[in-house]
């Protein structure tokens, strides 16, 4: 059945299930939880549910409605997401689906609107959507999907009904890893373990260099190296990552046109590039953070396993071999000098600066 392919969210599923069958499907469904752990598929298989005639609380994914929803042709299954170079759902969107509900569904009992990181919406575009969310024009269900739900405003909170997603199970992440991404599964469980769940993370971290720079510096202090120089070497992989970063907004789509300041930024182009150079610090701002959790991971395993000696309980589970500590060693203390790094990066110090201070606490 549909809902079965949503993993390790039994009481989510058997809630939304619940729905359908009793035929009490609210306006406005808000689906929040951590990124990467099935919401998203959950709100597909909700929308496919709602308008499946066989009528069993589920999906049947056999019937011509079924059948149209999986190949993306439903008419009444609308995905809502982000746009523009800010990457905001704003007030021309919120229109257009007020415009949209004013009609009946074409076909199915229901028109359903996905709509994808609900926090992104702007304030202008909340106020404007909350009495359509409250009295659709037509038989119509919104499904709000975020993993920031105080980001929403109160009022539109109030107005649909919350079904709280939950991580996943370790093995589930790694079981995904090796059957969807053929990734070994020695580094598919340590990948798993520091996802602490969350699919979209663990994904990251086997398609991306991240941890194989995190596990380059210990290694490197590990040896005795110049903190100084490893900071520096550091410094440059940054640069690079955000070269990187800067060449793919740049090479995304022009979509000016979504945003409602359009006509202003094609009179002032400055507009265009500060957006750029936000969405460029942000993507910076979080690599730093992922990159300080992959540390505080590895030294937190480091005391776990000196402690326990139990493998089970550490995340980097294909270095185990590694996770024995320097004689004299104050592991305590480099965990005590991540959270300043965390903290020095929250108050957005300078990261080179922070990284470089950092790795001389780790090289003690």
């Amino acid at each position: 059945m549909s809902f079965s392919r949503v993993q390790d969210q039994a009481v989510a599923m058997r809630l939304l299930s619940s729905i359908i069958r009793k035929g009490r499907i609210p306006s406005g469904l808000l689906l929040w939880g951590p990124d990467g752990v099935g919401k998203r598929l959950a709100a597909f298989e909700m929308a496919k549910a709602v308008n499946c005639l066989d009528l069993q609380g589920d999906a049947c994914d056999t019937c011509l409605s079924c059948r149209k929803a999986i190949s993306g042709n439903h008419p009444d299954i609308k995905m809502v997401a982000p746009a523009g170079k800010a990457r905001l759902i704003v007030v021309k969107t919120v229109d257009d689906i007020n415009e949209t509900t004013a009609f009946r569904p074409f076909e199915g009992r229901r028109r359903i609107f996905i709509i994808e990181e609900a926090d992104r919406m702007n304030e202008a575009a909340q106020n404007h959507f909350l009495k359509t969310l409250e009295e659709p024009a037509s038989p119509t269900l919104f499904v709000l999907v975020t993993s920031h739900p105080r980001a929403l405003l109160p009022t539109v909170r109030s107005r649909c009904q919350s079904v709280r997603f939950g991580s996943l199970r370790v093995e589930t992440v790694a079981d995904l890893l090796v059957r969807q991404r053929g990734v070994d599964p020695a580094i598919a469980g340590a990948a798993a373990a520091l996802s602490q769940g969350q699919m979209s993370r663990a994904l990251d971290l086997v398609e991306s260099d991240r941890r194989k720079m995190v596990l380059e510096v210990i290694d490197r202090l590990r040896r005795g190296e110049d903190p100084l120089l490893v900071g520096e070497w550091f410094s440059a992989y940054l640069q690079k990552v955000e070269a990187a970063i800067t060449a793919a907004v740049k090479a995304g789509p022009d979509t000016d046109d979504d945003t409602e300041t359009s006509g202003e930024e094609s009179r002032d182009g400055r507009r265009g590039k500060e957006e750029v150079e936000a969405e460029v610090a942000g993507r910076m701002r979080k690599e730093r953070y992922e990159l300080v959790y992959l540390f505080q991971a590895w030294y937190r395993d480091v005391l776990v396993y000196a402690t326990t000696g139990d493998a089970s309980r550490v995340m980097n589970r294909d270095r185990i071999s590694d996770l024995t500590p320097a004689p004299g060693a104050n592991h305590a203390a480099k965990l005590e000098a991540l959270d300043t790094a965390w903290l020095y990066l929250e108050r957005n110090l300078n990261p080179g600066r922070v990284f470089r201070d950092l790795f001389f606490a780790l090289a003690g």
